[in-house]
């Protein structure tokens, strides 16, 4: 019995190969996965194994052969009797069952199996090249094996075989007629036209499948856009990874594609565009015979160690051709340096299923190296490309982030602290409790005698006591809707009120105290101040400091040194005074202007109030102090109140605000003077906000709050004598909460960003991961908030425009709360819940509400947003009847819905085309 040893078909393009080596002899004998040969591919260098026992038996086609996918090579026998010498006679391969000729006759197929190419190309054709894509209105595979050689797009054909399908005389009928993505018949230019004088070599198979390559490529409608992009810190990061330029470079550009997904779509016949979630990056490689293009695969999800691995292994096999087919076929997106070969710029060609390549030159003068892409506009426009290349930008320039090592990134050294947290607020305790858990020796340098911050002891904790104080006095007023009576008003007691809420911040920072020395923090009361990049001055007293001699009057004044080997700063950012003439200098009880510092030492509930901001603090003092009794006006320089809240909430709660009795909204003004004494106040503005020149206007108040907004203090910190960088008023760090220097880091307001105290929580914990050598970071678009006016306004995740901002293609559906059962009941009707979802992978990226009970609803949002749900994954969520938690799913499932419908109507108007 004799089994036959066939050309194998290593790729899904491949019609031909050649025959490079045998591995083994006539006569010898075989063993089921012996490799008995080697073949050459117009990619690679392949083994061919086989899997039967016997001899190896001739006729064996000579080294050098070229023979069709299919063709017979050689034989194995059974035994060594049959074996033959004989010389060897190319055999065709089977004829292909998908398809059939009889003199001029096809038989059309239009099964979706992808049959081979024929065997033999035909008289005149040229030879090589896949056969093309198969249109939708369907081809033969012979006229598709025609219009691969030919460049032909089948789309673009029309058919006059059954059903319109295109048979082999169309395609020629074709050529020189103008088709999207043909070849040279395009322009009606012949084989001869192009003839050189001289005698040619026939191309190696490397050779041919570049010029195919390039020849599809040269059709596609291409435009380039250039940034120059500095490599330096990249190459730093790369090194202290371990980790190859070339792997970190295709991870960046997988990373910014996470934004901006279209740059890893493609365009394919019939007017489509295909989407990718994975990001398989090819790596153009010289290799013996020319260009190879090995691809790093999932270069978004792989670890870097693993990338690192696979390419090392990729470069060293693809230098000899040894790429096995599925290492080379079909890249989402291409890379080409050739700035490493001293090239100070060049063009780089996207080929079929990819519709951008960045080519990489050298750097100029200043360190900077052009990143060219050059993308296909049916795909991509110039601001998909522009915004894909800053995001990259951003990811080389600033690498540490995604790229440096986590940690541990406490340097050997005898010191004090392994770790020096400076700020007691919720930021630095919770960086100090998850270290010391985790057997740090910390120290707590805090400017109060408790722990707790500006959360506990002037915002978060004492505006809620005011808050629940002013909700039991809003629902005595509604209870008489439900049939409730007798209980249809309360009087507030100002001084019960401010015992209850001193005793609520007293337990709790002596809690906080006393849980911190369990875990053995050592808690230092007083201010620090960097003298070097591992040591820190506490001062405990006055200095030179203004704000020390401000915050902490009457302490000694001996300060004392430690060393660390990380430090954390935490300072957060105290309340910030325009110079509005007047203002400053009267701040405090004696003056009669406050801060959200300030205000919790009133005597009394003032009955007029003068909100200067119309941010979260502005917002929710001013309907406080409404709520106890008061007259208020609240003035906003800018055109809305809440410029961090999503824009439909905000106005709808600011009409909330507005329509109260006792309260006036007014924007776009320009506060231009504060004056008078505590209980005879005046503030003056002039309409027009930030052009003011408008009609001035003034009113009479017992207090003036300023709630503008907070500013880091960073004077006396010593951050320049540790290295510690700077910009516009913030501590830069990274999203490890990593400085400048690897190690010292910064959290919560200092930082900048969402000034909230869970993000402080949050990036301390974060901060305290990196240092015990975890890999964590802080996301901005999956943070949350909530603002405490009644109703709430709150938010997880990213809104419409900022998603949009962010390369996202989203869409967004909302409902508005007097549809929900439970708002009915409670006569809770004003507001919304929003839902922003990502296009393409149904992902919820945003949810955004305005209800009297957000700050409960928001946890739910929070954990669709940070777990990634998707929308069918809510929509099949069993939310309780009667919750408004159910108009989360209801959302959800009508989203998905409208998306779904959306998609149909989209292939539908393709397909028509």
């Amino acid at each position: 019995m004799t089994t036959p040893i066939k050309m194998p078909q290593l790729s899904d393009t491949m019609t031909e190969g050649v025959v490079v080596s045998w591995e083994k002899s006539i006569g010898d004998t075989i063993k089921r996965g012996d490799i008995v040969a080697t073949v050459e591919t117009d990619k690679a260098i392949m083994d061919v194994e086989v899997f039967s026992k016997g001899f190896l038996s001739g006729p064996l086609a000579p080294e050098g052969e070229v023979l069709p996918v299919g063709a017979v090579m050689g034989h194995v026998v059974k035994t060594a009797e049959e074996v033959v010498q004989g010389e060897f006679v190319a055999e065709a391969p089977p004829a292909d069952p998908g398809h059939s000729v009889a003199g001029d006759e096809e038989t059309v197929v239009t099964d979706h199996g992808g049959p081979r190419p024929p065997a033999r190309a035909p008289i005149g054709a040229p030879r090589g090249g896949p056969p093309a894509a198969r249109p939708a209105h369907g081809a033969t595979p012979y006229a598709r094996a025609l219009a691969g050689a030919y460049g032909v797009d089948l789309s673009g054909v029309r058919g006059s075989g059954p059903s319109g399908a295109v048979l082999a005389a169309d395609v020629e009928a074709s050529r020189g007629a103008a088709s999207a993505g043909a070849g040279f018949g395009v322009l009606g230019i012949e084989d001869a036209d192009l003839a050189t004088p001289g005698v040619g070599r026939a191309m190696t198979g490397i050779e041919a499948a570049t010029a195919r390559s390039m020849q599809a490529g040269w059709t596609m409608p291409t435009f380039r856009v250039s940034v120059g992009i500095r490599l330096a810190s990249l190459k730093r990061a790369a090194k202290g990874a371990k980790v190859g330029l070339t792997v970190a470079i295709a991870r960046a550009c997988a990373l910014a594609m996470g934004k901006h997904a279209k740059m890893n779509a493609a365009w394919q016949p019939g007017g489509l565009i295909l989407e990718r979630s994975n990001v398989d990056v090819g790596i153009a490689v010289a290799a013996d015979g020319g260009l190879v293009v090995p691809v790093l695969r999932d270069a978004e999800s792989a670890s870097l160690a693993d990338l690192t691995t696979s390419w090392k292994d990729l470069v060293s096999r693809a230098r000899k051709r040894r790429l096995k087919p599925e290492e080379w076929a079909h890249p989402t997106f291409m890379v080409s340096n050739m700035g490493m070969l001293g090239v100070d710029w060049f063009d780089a060609i996207p080929t079929p299923g990819t519709s951008a390549i960045v080519a990489i030159s050298r750097p100029d003068a200043e360190g900077a190296a052009p990143f060219t892409v050059t993308a296909d506009h049916r795909v991509n426009n110039g601001a998909d490309v522009a915004m894909w290349l800053q995001t990259l930008k951003g990811l080389i320039e600033a690498p540490d982030a995604w790229l440096a090592p986590a940690g541990p990134a406490i340097p050997p050294g005898d010191w004090d602290y392994d770790v020096v947290v400076v700020g007691g607020g919720p930021g630095g305790q919770d960086c100090a409790r998850d270290l010391a858990q985790n057997g740090m020796k910390v120290a707590m340098v805090n400017d109060a005698p408790l722990p707790g911050g500006e959360c506990l002891w002037r915002g978060c904790i004492p505006s809620k006591a005011w808050r629940g104080a002013a909700d039991k006095l809003k629902d005595r007023a509604d209870d008489a809707r439900l049939g409730v009576f007798g209980t249809t008003s309360g009087t507030l007691d100002w001084a019960s009120l401010e015992d209850e809420r001193r005793r609520i911040l007293e337990a709790r920072g002596e809690m906080a105290a006393k849980a911190d020395k369990g875990m053995k923090i050592a808690a230092i009361q007083g201010f620090g101040s960097f003298v070097d990049e591992h040591t820190l001055a506490i001062h405990t007293g006055g200095n030179s400091d203004e704000r020390h001699r401000r915050l902490a009057p009457g302490l000694e004044d001996a300060p004392r040194t430690v060393t660390f080997g990380c430090a954390v700063v935490a300072t957060g950012a105290p309340p910030f005074v325009p110079p509005i003439p007047g203002a400053r200098e009267r701040i405090g009880l004696d003056g009669g202007v406050h801060t959200s510092d300030t205000i919790w030492w009133l005597p009394a509930a003032p009955k007029r109030v003068a909100v200067v901001g119309g941010g979260a603090i502005g917002c929710e003092m001013a309907q406080m102090f409404h709520d106890f009794g008061a007259e208020v006006v609240l003035l906003e320089m800018q055109e809305r109140l809440l410029a961090e809240v999503e824009p439909e909430v905000a106005r709808e709660l600011a009409a909330v605000l507005d329509a109260q009795e006792r309260m006036r909204v007014l924007t776009s003004v320009a506060v231009s003077g504060v004056s008078g004494t505590p209980g005879a106040m005046t503030v003056t503005w002039q309409a027009g906000g930030d052009h003011k020149g408008g009609a001035e206007a003034s009113a009479d108040c017992d207090l003036v709050l300023v709630a503008t907004g907070k500013r880091p203090v960073l004077e006396g910190l010593g951050l320049g004598n540790a290295g510690i960088a700077s910009d516009r008023g913030v501590i830069v760090a990274d999203a490890r909460c990593r400085t400048s220097v690897p190690h010292i880091f910064a959290v919560g307001d200092v930082i900048g960003g969402l000034m909230l105290a869970h993000t402080a929580g949050e990036q301390g914990r974060v901060a305290a991961a990196t240092i015990l050598g975890e890999d964590r970071t802080y996301d901005q678009a999956v943070d949350t908030g909530v603002i405490f006016t009644r109703p709430q306004a709150a938010f997880a995740g990213l809104s419409k425009a900022q998603a949009e901002d962010a390369g996202l293609e989203v869409s967004e559906i909302k409902v508005p709360l007097k549809l929900d059962a439970q708002a009915m009941i409670h006569g809770e009707e004003h507001g919304l819940v929003k839902l922003v979802a990502e296009n393409r992978s149904r992902r919820i990226v945003g949810v955004h509400l305005l209800a009297d009970h957000a700050d409960t609803l928001v946890s739910g949002a929070a954990l669709m947003v940070s777990a990634g749900l998707t929308l069918d994954q809510v929509g099949s969520t069993i939310f309780p009847h009667p919750t408004t938690t159910e108009l989360f799913g209801d959302l959800a499932r009508r989203l998905d819905a409208r998306l779904t419908r959306s998609a149909k109507r989209a292939a539908a108007r393709a397909a028509k085309r």
